[in-house]
């Protein structure tokens, strides 16, 4: 993996959870954050469920806490969800459609991956970071 760059020292939305009650509470703080930045609902709709996904990972597949930070540059939202599982990410993960099932499960990546558009990973011996792009001229589109 390459290094993720690095963020702003005073992020927009800078949360930390500890368990899935407090997904909703991290849905709530992203809702707001994109509406005001003129993200309209289907925009911040990919956000919420992107992001859930990938913090969600960090809870099961890492350690907690699992910090969410959120940012805007150049008209693009970005956000960071980093744990402290440091668990390495395969090179091809989320690339491909998890097999389905009952049990099928390892999806989260792969959605996260479906409506950002640039994911990227790092991981070192103690953290593992998502880092996720959604642009405003993308995701808002004519017809989309």
């Amino acid at each position: 993996d390459r290094s993720i760059a690095s963020s702003p020292a005073l992020p927009d939305v800078d949360v930390a959870i500890t368990g899935a009650g407090e997904l909703a509470m991290l849905r709530s703080v992203l809702t707001g954050w994109s509406g005001d930045r003129a993200f309209d609902a289907a925009a911040t709709g990919d956000v919420l469920v992107a992001v859930t996904e990938i913090a969600t990972n960090g809870l099961v597949h890492g350690r907690p806490p699992v910090r969410i930070r959120g940012w805007q540059r150049a008209g693009t939202l970005v956000v960071q969800v980093d744990d402290a599982g440091g668990r390495t990410l395969p090179p091809t993960a989320g690339y491909r459609l998890p097999v389905s099932g009952p049990a099928a499960g390892g999806r989260g990546l792969w959605l996260a991956r479906q409506l950002a558009d640039t994911v990227t990973t790092h991981s070192t011996g103690a953290t593992t970071s998502v880092r996720l792009h959604f642009p405003y001229a993308v995701t808002h589109l004519p017809g989309r």
